[in-house]
């Protein structure tokens, strides 16, 4: 069993040839002398992958096919060049775009992971290695121009309709992922500073499957939402470069169980542990993007990093909401430590904050934890882009409204107060064992019932059963 150790927080977390089977499906065995197999171009039939295989620069997945990806196989991203090859796309890092109506079925198991992983040799890789995983559906979006459908950010350079996303099915299904690990992903790939990331969602509908996954060392964001209504849990994201859960477009799913941890690694454009944004006009029109998270522990730097606009990389706050994008923020955990801000509001998002939990289209931070050593936790910022430094900070004002006995939150002052054992599960006398809210008893669809707060529970020590979590730095 892997072990993760989180040693700046004093803890240690357990956290060829081709043949057609009977279905008619493509499938790539293991034979004498073929170790390794290649993706490369576009899929257009049903294919299955059985063994270790090489992503070859950007590989598409057609509409009505599916990928799968057996249990226990690992798949390598390749690298690329250091600046893009907008001609030849098998020359740039291996990405895989699965396109509307196409499926990636990728179910590996606790003791057999499905790993996504640099090319590099293990003591040589790097965040930003290869590209990552698209997801494109048929799930509403929202966009400033009012437009239902869209192009993804990071290729659309040349107007390639294979990369189109969004629609009016918010059931659609893109396929099943669990039990994968995304490890060394992100960053540029087809155009300059317009990045992929560890794992791409755009417009991808609530059919779609995706729980006890990794992603660590993204080199631009873990998962980015652009618009859709996908649903997460049990998911562990690690030292993203930039932030860790990044939400736009009107993106509307649920998560539990969901883990951010970071210590180290921040980007130059201001990282977070939750971005959240309408559209970058900030435009005041539905469908707002609105998450609704439940039962989170966010762990922040123990060290403090640099966050004044002027330096080179820097985070700025941990849970940053803008833009006229909305957020519901229930039972979780948010150890801040040495990050500069806990929450920041900007002028189109702090007036829906909700005095009580029950409001709609609002904001509602209820019955959560906090923590941070910072002089302003909770920052009404005045502009919509990142937030001002701590020293500049205008107030501090939502502190009352965060930590109003209504809303049910509570501080601590420190990470051992928290109680938490090395898998972040709640020991014996934790606050986290008891005041939150049973989502579903309240007849919330898709949430777990239970009145712990944070990401691991006592009855579900996800972070320590099989070996599928890692935090090889290389």
């Amino acid at each position: 069993m892997k072990k993760i150790i989180l040693a700046a927080m004093g803890l240690t977390a357990l956290i060829s040839s081709c043949k057609k089977n009977d279905l008619g499906n493509i499938e790539k065995p293991l034979s004498i002398g073929a170790l390794q197999d290649t993706l490369r171009g576009t899929i257009s039939v049903n294919t299955t992958v059985t063994k270790k295989t090489i992503l070859l620069g950007l590989v598409y997945v057609s509409p009505g096919v599916t990928l799968t990806v057996n249990p226990g196989v690992t798949i390598m991203g390749s690298t690329g060049p250091a600046i893009p090859d907008t001609v030849n796309l098998e020359n740039n890092k291996g990405t895989l775009c699965i396109q509307k109506g196409a499926k990636l079925v990728a179910n590996g198991t606790a003791n057999s992971p499905i790993i996504w992983t640099s090319e590099q040799p293990v003591g040589s890789r790097h965040f930003g290695d290869w590209g990552g995983v698209v997801l494109y559906g048929n799930a509403p979006i929202h966009r400033a121009n009012g437009a239902t459908t869209g192009l993804f950010e990071a290729f659309d350079y040349h107007p390639d309709e294979r990369n189109r996303y969004g629609g009016t099915d918010s059931l659609d299904n893109s396929g099943s992922v669990t039990y994968n690990r995304f490890e060394f992903d992100g960053g540029i790939v087809y155009q300059i500073n317009k990045e992929v990331n560890g794992f791409t969602f755009c417009g991808v509908g609530a059919g779609t499957v995706f729980n006890h996954n990794e992603v660590a060392w993204s080199g631009d964001d873990a998962v980015e939402f652009f618009g859709g209504t996908v649903n997460l849990d049990h998911v562990l994201m690690y030292e993203a470069h930039d932030d860790c859960y990044d939400e736009d477009e009107g993106y509307h799913g649920k998560m539990q169980f969901i883990i951010a941890y970071r210590q180290t690694n921040c980007d130059n454009s201001g990282s977070h542990t939750i971005e959240t944004d309408n559209d970058a006009s900030a435009t005041n029109v539905g469908p707002h993007t609105n998450a609704f998270i439940a039962n989170a522990t966010f762990i922040e730097p123990s060290v403090a990093q640099g966050y004044a606009l002027s330096s080179a990389h820097y985070y700025d706050g941990s849970i940053f909401v803008r833009r006229n994008s909305r957020l519901t923020l229930v039972n979780s955990l948010i150890i801040a430590q040495q990050q500069p801000f806990a929450v920041v509001m900007t002028p189109t998002t702090y007036p829906l904050v909700a005095n009580t939990p029950s409001l709609n289209d609002s904001i509602v931070i209820a019955y959560n934890i906090f923590q941070t050593n910072s002089a302003a936790p909770v920052v009404k910022s005045p502009i919509e882009g990142n937030p001002v430094p701590v020293a500049t900070a205008t107030d501090n004002a939502l502190l009352g409204i965060l930590g109003g006995a209504s809303n049910g939150n509570s501080a601590l002052s420190s990470l051992s107060d928290f109680k938490l054992d090395g898998a972040l599960k709640p020991l014996a006398g934790s606050p986290a064992l008891s005041g939150g809210q049973n989502l579903a008893a309240l007849g919330l669809p898709f949430f777990v019932g239970t009145t712990q707060r944070g990401a691991v529970r006592t009855t579900d020590p996800w972070t320590s059963t099989g070996s599928w979590i890692s935090i090889a730095n290389n």
